[in-house]
């Protein structure tokens, strides 16, 4: 009998404020990762206190070298930063008009009360979301 092995992401909530740099930092000390999303069940194990109004930073980071044009649109220039590549199922949950990397600034991605995603200037000091993988062994 064959057994499939899948990763699952246990999500981890971080009640702090912190830019997208310094809460990868903390998330690849203390967990993995900021938070990756391959589906819509994962962010549905997204649980957070203050879901309806508290922005959270998740691991997408924009990629200007992959842009098509000057300041380009581009949903797949956004990267993981725990594998620095595009979703392996091509799942995206980004916010009707988002990305929209705003004067090319908002180069980071963030989890909205309503888990849309959507682009933000990186220097800012959100909360955010770290993950950390478990293999698991599915018959």
């Amino acid at each position: 009998m064959d057994q499939k092995l899948t990763l699952i992401f246990l999500y981890h909530y971080v009640d702090q404020k912190m830019t997208w740099t310094d809460a990868q930092h903390y998330c690849r000390v203390k967990y993995t990762d900021l938070a990756t999303f391959e589906n819509m069940d994962d962010i549905n194990r997204l649980k957070r206190p203050g879901l309806v109004t508290s922005p959270s930073w998740i691991g997408l980071t924009d990629d200007p070298k992959s842009w098509k044009g000057p300041l380009g649109n581009d949903t797949n220039s956004w990267r993981w930063s725990s594998t620095g590549e595009t979703s392996k199922t091509a799942y995206q949950n980004w916010q009707p008009g988002f990305p929209n990397k705003y004067d090319a600034n908002q180069l980071c991605g963030y989890v909205t009360g309503s888990r849309w995603w959507d682009d933000w200037d990186c220097h800012d000091t959100q909360h955010f979301v770290c993950f950390k993988g478990k293999k698991h062994f599915a018959l």
